[in-house]
Order: C-alpha cells, then sequence, then structure tokens
C-alpha cells in the first residue's frame, strides 16, 4: 500500500469550501523552486513540470533504495503579495513564488544532490538546475478550500482576510496555495485549491 504524505497529514490538505478553519502545520521538507510571474506564464508551467520531474526521481530512487512506496504530493505555491512592504490582496502580476512539493524526511542535501546531478543530465527541462531542498515550518495557519479558477479566487482570500482581522489575527507569512489537482487534466470550475495564510495573535 502507497503512503502519502497528504493522507498522514490530513488536516493540513483537507479543508472546508464553506468554512476558514485554523491548523497548525509542521515542519515540511520540501522541493524548491523560485520565480516571478503568475500561474498562467510559461515560466510556471516549466518550473511546475521540473518540480514534478524531480520528485519522480526522489520516489524512484527511495523505492529502490529504501523500499518505499508512496504517492507524491500536491504541488504548492507561496505568492509574495506585498508591494514595497505593502499587503495588496488583488496584486496578481510580477509576483515573487516559490512552487514546492512535500518530500519525506529522509531526503537530505547530499542524497539531493545526487539524484538532481543524474536527472540534470537525461531531462531538458532547463529549470531543473535550480530546484533546491529546504524545509519549512509554518506553525499556526488559517485555510480555505476555493473550489473554481484561478482568477476568481480573489473572493475566497477577501474572506480569509475578514477572518483574519475578525479573530484579532495578524499575517506572520505569505499567501500560500496548494493545488488538489491539475488544471491540464481539469476544468477550470473544479479546480480545487487550498488558500492557507500564517497567522498569529496580535497584541493587546
Amino acid at each position: 500500500m502507497k503512503d502519502t504524505i497528504r493522507k498522514e497529514y490530513r488536516n493540513v490538505y483537507e479543508a472546508s469550501n464553506r468554512k476558514i478553519t485554523t491548523v497548525n502545520v509542521p515542519e515540511f521538507n520540501f522541493l524548491m523552486i523560485d520565480g516571478v510571474g503568475n500561474p498562467r506564464v510559461d515560466e510556471f508551467k516549466q518550473k511546475s513540470e521540473a518540480l514534478r520531474i524531480m520528485s519522480r526521481e526522489v520516489r524512484d530512487y527511495f523505492r529502490k533504495a529504501k523500499n518505499m512506496n508512496y504517492l507524491i504530493s500536491p504541488l504548492e505555491g507561496i505568492w509574495d503579495t506585498y508591494d514595497e512592504e505593502h499587503f495588496d490582496v488583488n496584486r496578481k502580476t510580477d509576483i515573487k513564488f516559490t512552487l514546492m512539493i512535500a518530500q519525506p524526511k529522509l531526503l537530505d542535501q547530499n542524497t539531493f544532490n545526487t539524484i538532481r546531478e543524474r536527472v540534470i543530465a537525461k531531462k531538458s527541462n532547463p529549470y531543473l538546475k535550480d530546484i533546491y531542498v529546504k524545509r519549512m515550518h509554518e506553525g499556526e495557519c488559517v485555510q480555505m478550500l476555493h473550489k473554481g479558477t484561478y482568477q476568481s479566487e480573489i473572493d475566497t482570500t477577501k474572506r480569509i482576510m475578514e477572518y483574519i482581522t475578525v479573530q484579532n489575527m495578524k499575517l506572520n507569512g505569505f499567501h500560500h496555495e496548494i493545488y488538489l489537482n491539475d488544471p491540464e487534466k481539469v476544468k477550470p470550475e473544479k479546480l480545487k485549491t487550498i488558500v492557507r495564510y500564517p497567522v498569529e495573535e496580535q497584541e493587546v
């Protein structure tokens, strides 16, 4: 039976589209790649594919070396929605982003370096060389499931922002999206995206 990070951390990778929930997100091991733009630019698509290629290679490595059999985790994205240190929920273009896919905790830097060299030698994606491995701990977050196009996600984001204000919280990180299905395989109105924000309580 295949293990999945998504199954192990069900509360982190499941969200309601009817209500906003609070979740404590533990430290995860990620493959990451940075960029600038939005989900509709070619760079985003190529870097997403580079992460998937590398994740498949990591999976195959652990399958052979450690007899691990697991499903690859969903693609995620961290978006810098700050413009000159001012938060702008409507900011859509030329945004700095980090794409990432969660990996087994056993993946260390030396193992990754070995895998990356092998992948770069046999695959043509130009962004494979820009992928790196990094641990990230978000801690307390609020999140909600958005169903529909990426363009309509602003409505869900605004609901979260209102919730944060009413609950006397403040942002403690960047706009985080988890893409639960593939836009190449489902209709735009069927897309499912978890929208997440790290938060902390406001000082009284």
